[in-house]
């Protein structure tokens, strides 16, 4: 009997922008609870959408948001990570939070330790029934939630995530690591820590190339970005490339006429 083809059951984003999203929650409601229609809202969202129902789901396969109904709310695992009395107990909770949602917790304990390469993930989620159009953003997820957990999880800084009020789409301003106060400049300030991957091809020779975001910026607003900055950046090279040909020939031929003079 041929197997089914079914769509996996992930968070639509990491955990690194789940709790942005999940601090913008507390912000705005702290730990009461409401209607999906109200955590939307406070998520940035205008209303209850496809886009606003999928994040709410995310936060809550991570264990962010729990309830039902009028009572959707932010959980206790949230508050560690948002607001904890210890960095171990941070720890924990995004250790906890990372292995919360079922195929995220199959993939760690089906390929321990090191993450294995894309097409080790690639082959095993589709011989296990998923459809192929959905693995690349599986994997993508998977990859980013691990990658953040590793790197956050043993030295998480102790203090409260900050909160943005703009929008979920907006920047928001975590806290910096440094020992010297960053200047007041009006922008948002980011660490290296804050950044995620969004998408990256290897090539054969060991070369690759990626797309990183710092932030909670929407995955399709990034793409946009990166094609925007991809566009001005082969126009700059095209301008650089008319200006060496508009002064190429006027050298050469006065190198040409010097050895018909000759």
């Amino acid at each position: 009997m041929e197997k089914r083809v079914r769509s996996p059951n992930y968070p639509s984003m990491s955990l690194a922008e789940a709790i942005q999203r999940a601090a913008l929650v507390y912000k705005n409601q702290h730990t009461h609870g409401a209607p999906r229609e109200v955590v939307a809202k406070s998520m940035g969202y205008n209303s209850l959408n496809g886009a606003s129902a999928t994040s709410i789901s995310a936060l809550i396969k991570y264990g962010l948001l729990e309830g039902r109904g009028d009572e959707i709310k932010i959980s206790d695992r949230a508050m560690c990570i948002l607001h904890p009395q210890s960095p171990e107990e941070k720890a924990e909770a995004i250790r906890q939070a990372a292995r919360e949602p079922e195929l995220f917790r199959d993939l760690a304990e089906r390929f321990p330790g090191r993450m294995p390469a894309e097409d080790v993930l690639r082959n095993y989620l589709i011989r296990n029934g998923f459809a192929p159009a959905a693995v690349s953003s599986v994997i993508l997820a998977y990859r980013e939630t691990c990658e953040f957990a590793e790197r956050e999880a043993g030295a998480y800084d102790s203090g409260p995530v900050p909160v943005s009020t703009e929008a979920p789409a907006m920047h928001s301003t975590p806290q910096s690591h440094s020992t010297a106060p960053a200047p007041n400049t009006g922008k948002p300030v980011y660490n290296q820590s804050d950044e995620r991957n969004v998408a990256r091809y290897d090539f054969e020779g060991g070369g690759f190339v990626r797309i990183s975001v710092g932030g909670p910026i929407e995955t399709e607003q990034a793409l946009s970005m990166a094609e925007t900055l991809i566009g001005l950046k082969r126009a700059e090279i095209e301008a650089r490339n008319e200006r060496a040909r508009n002064t190429l020939p006027s050298d050469a031929n006065s190198s040409d006429e010097s050895e018909y003079d000759a």
